[in-house]
């Protein structure tokens, strides 16, 4: 069986190189390096053009959300799986949006994390879970500017009946039930009704 080649960014010291060593254990795995933060994470795809990379979600210069379009970008066959310390819908969701595979909570076991990173490899994504639509898009960064439902319908040129109708899609689709929250959601990934 052909190794599956993994780089791996967190700014922790201890969560990275125990990752790397973790991971070197699993013979169907070889590890081909670390990275400290995002800008680094890119320039060892560059380097490495891994078939898997690990990218912790928060980091600091450039956060693993952020470096996920430029590390497809100088690695396009590269398949990321994100790390994060937690695994709620709205970041998986914020994760899918950005390009990565799928996401995966710091606290799962090492064989869950293997398996993971063997279904990426694979070119499958972690979540089936429905992206949004280019409208349900525009409504929910018309919430994040806080327009009221009046307002985004009179802006989209539909009913607010529709407006809210869209909301509450959107709401289901990434499992975060107040206003409040997709708004959380939208700041996170950067959401804007150009993207």
């Amino acid at each position: 069986m052909k190794q599956i080649r993994v780089a791996i960014a967190d700014d922790h010291t201890l969560v990275r190189v125990g990752l790397a060593r973790l991971l070197s254990s699993y013979p169907a795995i070889e590890v081909v390096g670390t990275a400290k933060d995002g800008t680094a994470a890119i320039q060892l795809a560059k380097d490495e053009q891994p078939a898997v990379f690990l990218l912790d979600m928060a980091m600091p210069q450039l956060n693993g959300l952020a470096a996920i379009p430029y590390v497809k970008a100088v690695s396009p066959e590269t398949h990321i799986l994100m790390l994060s310390m937690y695994d709620e819908a709205e970041y998986v969701q914020a994760a899918l949006e950005k390009g990565a595979a799928g996401l995966v909570s710091k606290t799962i076991s090492a064989d869950d994390l293997y398996v993971a990173i063997v279904t990426v490899a694979q070119g499958k994504c972690l979540s089936a879970r429905k992206a949004l639509t280019a409208r349900e898009r525009e409504v929910v960064a018309l919430i994040m500017d806080g327009k009221t439902n009046d307002q985004i319908g009179s802006s989209l040129g539909i009913s607010t009946k529709t407006v809210g109708h869209h909301c509450q899609r959107a709401m289901e689709k990434l499992d975060i039930h107040t206003r409040a929250g997709l708004v959380a959601y939208a700041g996170r990934i950067g959401l804007n009704r150009e993207n």
